[in-house]
């Protein structure tokens, strides 16, 4: 596998309400929310074929909440990517993603 440039993180904020806040954040809502992270950091022509997502129980707080997500590792036909939502210090979920070359 040739490994490719790898970019730099894309961070974007989120309100709470989008994950599901005010309480703690719902598993349906940080899952369409990473997803739409993930292929916004991977672009065009990559299609998502694996998603693991775990999601903290705690409550959210009133802040809005930061999503980082990177390029983990870019090849020619496959891509690893990751996302992270933060709080302030707290961890709100966190995902990776499997992506491969889309077929014409």
């Amino acid at each position: 596998m040739t490994e490719l440039s790898v970019t730099h993180p894309v961070v974007t904020r989120v309100a709470p309400a989008e994950l599901g806040g005010p309480g703690a954040p719902l598993a349906e809502h940080c899952s369409a929310v990473a997803i739409a992270a993930l292929r916004e950091a991977v672009g065009a022509g990559f299609r998502m074929t694996s998603l693991a997502l775990d999601v903290a129980s705690h409550p959210l707080e009133d802040a809005d909440v930061e999503l980082t997500a990177r390029i983990d590792k870019r090849a020619r036909s496959i891509v690893f990517a990751s996302v992270e939502a933060r709080s302030g210090m707290r961890m709100v979920f966190s995902a990776q993603g499997l992506f491969s070359a889309a077929s014409s």
